[in-house]
């Protein structure tokens, strides 16, 4: 997928998505990513503050965070080592993780997905909901960015004949 990036914006409030008709079949424990990670070496992840959260940045190539299926760019960080971070800065949380990461080489992280409703609802009605990660990944925040995706790409994601079949239903150019 060859897109420009940007900062996403997420969906805070679940009452409003219940609410909505495309997501009655949303399972929000779906939407949580949590590790622990262990490990020699750097943790390699870059954080950044966006809108109150904070965000995964970047992961660094070749660290403990690179090697980690199913953490990605654009993750909110919501604990460290099943402790509450609202109430901190950027530069307490980095100090904190670092501090626990010298000491330890291991720390717990729960991380809250990015939910984007036009990506969600439209693998949703293809029975693709399975893939969403993986468009997240790419850079999917809205069914224009399905547009951008590349039949290699589908292939990466393991989909079989029949998912790209019905991802042709998304992107007929596929």
């Amino acid at each position: 997928m060859n897109k420009s990036k940007s900062y996403p914006e997420f969906i805070k409030d679940k009452n409003n998505m219940r609410k909505c008709n495309s997501f009655n079949k949303l399972d929000l424990d779906e939407f949580y990513f949590e590790e622990f990670f262990e490990g020699d070496g750097e943790l390699g992840i870059v954080f950044t503050k966006y809108k109150g959260n904070i965000i995964v940045k970047n992961i660094i190539p070749k660290t403990v965070a690179s090697e980690t299926y199913g953490l990605y760019k654009s993750m909110i960080l919501i604990n460290i080592d099943n402790k509450d971070i609202n109430d901190k800065s950027l530069e307490d949380i980095n100090k904190i993780i670092r501090k626990k990461w010298l000491k330890n080489n291991r720390i717990y992280l729960k991380f809250q997905k990015p939910i984007y409703q036009e990506v969600y609802t439209q693998l949703l009605n293809y029975d693709l909901l399975k893939f969403y990660d993986h468009f997240v990944e790419l850079g999917a925040k809205t069914n224009e960015d399905f547009e951008f995706v590349e039949h290699e790409d589908l292939i990466k994601m393991n989909m079989n004949k029949n998912d790209i079949l019905s991802f042709k239903n998304i992107n007929p150019n596929i």
